[in-house]
């Protein structure tokens, strides 16, 4: 079975939830709070989120959508930020990095 990325507000997260991408927590540029990437959440870990005032969180989940299905939603994501981008010089290292790094959130 395939997994997918899903962004979360922290609201939604949940004990036994694995984290897709590390969890990095500053304050006055010291880290207060680290968790790497395959992480397994617990409530204490929620709970120390919610103190350090973070607001969401990327974790993995099963994708149960078809080949098909997944090819699809892509299209539709890149379709979709294209129309967004239309008007901007995607020629610029900059706005390529950021239309990239938008792509990646939106396909996750």
């Amino acid at each position: 079975m395939s997994t997918r990325h899903r962004f979360l507000p922290l609201s939604m997260a949940a004990p036994d939830m694995v984290l897709a991408r590390p969890v990095r927590l500053t304050d006055r540029g010291r880290v207060v709070l680290n968790f790497p990437a395959q992480h397994s959440l617990t409530r204490n870990n929620i709970s120390q989120l919610r103190a350090h005032h973070a607001q969401y969180v990327c974790v993995q989940e099963e994708d149960f959508r078809g080949h098909l299905a997944r090819e699809r939603f892509e299209m539709d994501q890149i379709e979709r930020l294209q129309k967004i981008f239309r008007h901007t010089n995607l020629g610029d290292p900059d706005t390529r990095a950021f239309f990239d790094a938008a792509l990646a959130y939106r396909a996750a």
